[in-house]
């Protein structure tokens, strides 16, 4: 394993080479639940295993429940880290595209080829529905993430996700771009 090479010494290496065999299964179980797919599944553990390595001596005194719960945590934003890269490069262009290479950008993103405009609407919209439009369409928040950072009901962000995609669309046809 080359995260071994990250580790000074043996006792910490027994100790991630003890935290792999126990969690690798829960790790890949976790991205795998995020990401869909096998390998990106296991690019994202990697990152994560990668990130425990540079961090090994944080496990050292931590009872197991805190220490499944913190490598599931790991595992988890490592995996999101992923989809939201993942989702920011889904735009290609057709010459680009080989079939089985992208997942289709979100139903959702009805947005896409308004790049140049997209800044100066985004100053003129509200900064409630400014904030619910980046979280889910550019950052790819899910809706119960939305409304747990803004202490909501995830109802009230569908809401309001629906308003600020209004409110977007008004302000790009104020600009005479839809007809």
């Amino acid at each position: 394993m080359i995260f071994l090479t990250l580790i000074d010494t043996d006792e910490e290496r027994s100790r991630f080479e003890q935290l792999y065999c126990q969690y690798r299964q829960l790790m890949f179980y976790c991205a795998k639940s995020i990401l869909k797919n096998d390998c990106d599944a296991e690019d994202a553990v990697q990152n994560a295993l990668l990130y425990i390595a540079q961090h090994i001596d944080k496990f050292d005194s931590l009872p197991e429940k805190e220490e499944k719960g913190l490598i599931v945590m790991i595992a988890t934003q490592k995996a999101l880290d992923f989809y939201r890269m993942r989702k920011r490069r889904a735009h290609i262009s057709l010459d680009q595209y080989q079939p089985g290479c992208w997942e289709p950008p979100d139903p959702l993103d009805s947005i896409a080829g308004v790049e140049e405009e997209l800044p100066e609407i985004l100053k003129e919209m509200s900064p409630k529905y400014r904030d619910v439009l980046l979280k889910r369409l550019c950052y790819g928040y899910e809706y119960t993430e939305i409304a747990k950072e803004m202490k909501t009901t995830e109802v009230n962000v569908r809401k309001m996700l629906q308003r600020a995609r209004e409110q977007f669309i008004k302000l790009y046809q104020e600009r005479g771009r839809f007809a």
